[in-house]
């Protein structure tokens, strides 16, 4: 078949060449649709049941455990010019929570009358927005400086500016923030003539705008207004440990709806930067994802001309000539562009997991041209200029075959990744899978072609004084491996047996952990970040427990409510810290303020009322909004559903202990949390936890099940490929032994040195698999081809190691290399990968030119041909 295929390419080889050019410029258009998902979205199976949960409570609760957490500080809060800065940044942001079309609109016919105007330059349109603070603090936030300085604006620049602010208005129109609560911003329960009503903190003029505090008088009032409620405390304001005194002002951003939040995001992060007179600390899942999607993107483009750059390095080092590092660059690059961009054309988005995919293509492109162009040099002298392609035809049949034959075994290690349950995994499988089958389909169509047109002539560099070849330093190595393992096979395999047991006791202590944050590392500005805002205010993420009455109005009952309470004390409760709980809320901070406030507003009435009829009255005679018509008021909905019957207590992940709040601390909380519930619950209630960090722990269950699961899967069909391919049983197992030993090194290696498997390290073992199946089965197709020209076992090893074994050794340090660029990253563990991958490839190498050829030498095992 291979045969029938050079024969067809190579009667008109710029044929296929111009084809292949073609497909690429076509596939490359899908790379400028390529978007970046860190999502859980991206990650869980739609049919799991704690993620139907969760879809389930965020749909009765909104979303409540990935908001925004700003904390916002000044070095002299309590004076007017701070609370100033304070409510225009608030202002700012409150711009984008609730969209204004006839706002927007007049703001758009200001700007075009101004653009009209000649000659124009941005102070002549600013000055039409001094009746309108945010929109000017606005364009001078966003247009680029080197416009608002030009003297004169043409109509590009107007089209610029104008652009800027559709995509402004097109973020506001979007409705994603759902709640900004502030301390100026914020309302409270007055409990006066016998009624409860709210007021706001801050008073408002008849155009709703905030009157700030300017007297000591008034801020002191303000002050005392904000502390009144107990519940505020750590959520509107935070304090300092040793004084008590109020050092920073809380904002919290909720989000609706499912829609991206990174433009929303990338907004706030702009007003925030805008104000250096305050300072100002973020925190939340969505600011974190904001940020692990950007530095993706850095990776991306970052990572792949370091990649080229180190495996251009190799090829030359290798082939010294302009096309033997021209024709493998051409085929991992068609390679990358092909993959990726069909991606885009499909709509697929790259994940953290998909972060990978680039290196890995491009290394296995590079392999895969390696082995083809070295055959090439290697049967130079049987390839005669008067019948080139003939020659390139009888050189290419064996290398073409063995590169198919180590292709399609390399996409069956892949694809095996799609039994996953987490879904981008099994994206990152299909991909990979697909991208093996593309990269040997170019190297075996365009590196032929390419060379039949070409001129028949040898790298001179790589002659010697004779014109005969040069003994390199590795055809030196060769014969020393080659002697070891003619000599000395079972030393070798004591050494390997005494290598596995140490990497085994490493094994036993891996651990799981899928924590986002894990990614930054330790002083990233981001981490740090979230770090101190979340402290603060109690923690940067959480989750719900919902206790269910099991009848409706069950929430309004004194029971029900003080068993709530009761849940929160454990939870907040010393003996407790290693939950880590930093904060929790409730509805009973709505009823426990209804009582204070029906009684003078004596803090001692902070509690829940004895008397149900109180607690009902309560709710009767109090006023508050309903803008849905759900039946519950807006400030209720993140606390209770529609018929009173559930109550979400809102738990915060803060950091009360020094371990890392990660996959498996988050388990052992909520098993903590569950065990508690189930023994002290009454049995007239049930309960729920759910929420995101529920959802990774889940997500962490699936990567460890899918490895095992993959793994095995893995092995077996690669076995099954191999003993097919070779029709021997025997073959099988020989071809495992130098990737398991593989596989349980890089685990010992994890275990030994507290490397998390995480979304992107559990897909080492498959990537192990499938790219050192590929030298095993080059050096048992080379074997075989020598072992039946009737010479001995140990001269067929030889011989087997100076043709393949060079072209594994230079394979490796150019997929050594491509993964090593990893190290530049931005993010922990893909550090982590490029570093474990690099060891992964030196051992693999390592097992198949001398774990292999001993395993023969011992056993004898002869390959059919």
């Amino acid at each position: 078949m291979m045969n029938n295929y050079l024969n067809l390419i190579l009667k008109r080889p710029l044929i296929p060449i111009l084809g292949l050019i073609a497909i690429t410029i076509y596939l490359a258009a899908g790379l400028l649709k390529i978007e970046l998902d860190s999502s859980i979205e991206s990650f869980m199976p739609k049919h799991d049941t704690e993620y139907i949960e969760y879809a389930k409570v965020k749909k009765i609760y909104g979303d409540n455990d990935r908001f925004i957490q700003i904390s916002v500080a000044h070095k002299n809060l309590w004076t007017a010019d701070a609370l100033n800065s304070i409510n225009q940044f608030l202002i700012d942001i409150e711009e984008y929570e609730d969209f204004d079309k006839i706002k927007e609109d007049r703001r758009m016919e200001k700007f075009y009358a101004a653009a009209c105007l000649r000659p124009v330059k941005f102070e002549t349109i600013i000055v039409r927005f001094n009746d309108d603070p945010p929109f000017k603090r606005f364009l001078k936030r966003k247009i680029p400086h080197h416009l608002q300085t030009k003297v004169h604006l043409n109509e590009n620049d107007i089209q610029t500016i104008e652009n800027l602010i559709l995509h402004d208005i097109e973020i506001k129109e979007s409705n994603i923030i759902d709640t900004i609560l502030s301390p100026l911003s914020a309302e409270d329960i007055s409990g006066e003539n016998d009624s409860l009503e709210t007021y706001d903190l801050i008073e408002t003029d008849p155009y709703e705008k905030r009157i700030i505090p300017k007297t000591k008088e008034e801020i002191d009032a303000f002050k005392h207004r904000l502390t009144k409620n107990p519940a505020y405390r750590n959520r509107l304001y935070a304090t300092d440990a040793q004084t008590g005194r109020i050092t920073d002002f809380g904002v919290l951003i909720k989000f609706a709806g499912t829609l991206p939040r990174e433009a929303i995001v990338c907004a706030i992060i702009s007003i925030v930067e805008a104000y250096p007179e305050l300072e100002i600390f973020i925190s939340g899942v969505p600011y974190v994802a904001k940020y692990f999607n950007e530095y993706m993107q850095k990776d991306l483009f970052k990572n792949i001309p370091l990649i080229i750059l180190v495996v251009t390095f190799i090829f030359y080092l290798n082939f010294k000539s302009l096309r033997g590092v021209f024709l493998p660059l051409a085929t991992l690059g068609m390679a990358e562009i092909w993959t990726i961009g069909l991606m885009g054309h499909l709509g697929y988005k790259i994940t953290s997991v998909g972060i990978t995919l680039p290196p890995l293509l491009i290394s296995v492109g590079s392999s895969y041209a390696i082995h083809v162009l070295n055959q090439y040099y290697t049967d130079f002298n049987l390839i005669t200029p008067s019948d080139k392609r003939f020659g390139i035809k009888t050189a290419m049949t064996h290398i073409s075959t063995t590169v198919f034959l180590a292709g399609f075994t390399t996409f069956a290690a892949f694809i095996t990744l799609v039994t996953s349950h987490v879904s981008a995994i099994r994206e990152w499988a299909v991909f990979s899978a697909v991208g093996v089958l593309l990269t040997v389909f170019i190297s075996i169509t365009l590196i032929p072609c390419a060379l039949a047109i070409l001129p028949h002539k040898f790298p001179k560099s790589l002659m010697g004084k004779n014109k005969s070849r040069k003994i390199t330093f590795v055809d030196r190595l060769l014969v020393i491996i080659a002697r070891l393992v003619i000599t000395h096979p079972r030393k070798i395999y004591v050494v390997v047996g005494i290598i596995l047991a140490v990497s085994i006791a490493g094994a036993c202590r891996l651990k799981v952990d899928t924590d986002i944050l894990h990614y930054f590392k330790a002083d990233d500005p981001v981490k740090q970040n979230v770090t101190i805002a979340g402290d603060k205010f109690g923690g940067g993420w959480g989750f719900s427990i919902i206790i269910d009455a099991n009848e409706p109005d069950g929430v309004k009952t004194p029971e029900f409510l003080n068993t709530i309470e009761s849940i929160r004390k454990w939870l907040m409760a010393d003996e407790n810290a290693d939950l880590n709980i930093g904060r929790t809320d409730a509805f009973t901070d709505f009823i426990k303020r209804m009582h204070m406030a029906m009684n003078n507003d004596d803090p001692n009435y902070f509690k829940i009322p004895e008397n149900r009829m109180d607690i009902m009255d309560y709710l009767e005679i109090y006023s508050g909004d309903d803008d849905d018509s759900d039946g519950r008021i807006d400030a209720f909905e993140p606390f209770v559903d529609a018929d009173f019957q559930q109550n979400n207590i809102l738990a915060r992940l803060g950091h009360k202990t020094d371990d890392r709040v990660g996959t498996t601390k988050v388990k052992y909380i909520l098993n903590k949390i569950k065990a508690h519930l189930t023994a002290t619950l009454p049995d007239a209630y049930s309960f729920t936890v759910t929420g995101y960090p529920a959802i990774e722990v889940q997500l962490a269950h699936y990567i460890v099940t899918g490895q095992l699961t993959g793994l095995i899967l893995s092995l077996f069909i690669v076995a099954l490929v191999i003993i097919i391919l070779f029709k021997k049983f025997a073959a099988g197992p020989l071809a495992l032994i130098d990737m398991g030993v593989t596989i349980i090194i890089n685990f010992g290696i994890m275990g030994w040195f507290g490397i998390d498997l995480d979304m992107v390290t559990s897909i080492i073992a498959s990537i192990t698999i499938g790219i050192g199946v590929d030298d095993t089965i080059h050096f048992l197709n080379t074997y075989r081809h020598y072992k039946h020209k009737d010479i001995n076992i140990s001269n067929a090893i030889e011989k087997t190691l100076y043709v393949a074994g060079k072209a594994i050794i230079f394979t490796s340090l150019a997929l050594t290399g491509g993964f090593l660029v990893l190290m530049t990253s931005s993010f922990q563990p893909i550090i982590l990968f490029g570093i474990l991958i690099s060891l992964t490839m030196v051992n693999t190498t390592i097992g198949s030119i001398l774990l292999i050829p001993s395993a023969i030498q011992l056993t004898g095992i002869e390959l059919d041909q």
